[in-house]
């Protein structure tokens, strides 16, 4: 690279698992629905 600086693998250290894509979907579904649901509580 002549202007600039290429970035890779930064956070490679913080991954401690690898999941499939649809398991990090459902977790991701699954935390909004419970946010969701606390927030219709208010």
């Amino acid at each position: 690279l002549i202007e600039g600086e290429l970035e890779i693998g930064q956070i490679s250290g913080l991954i401690k698992t690898i999941k499939p894509a649809a398991e990090i979907v459902k977790e991701i579904i699954d935390e909004f629905e419970s946010v969701q649901s606390q927030l219709h509580q208010y």
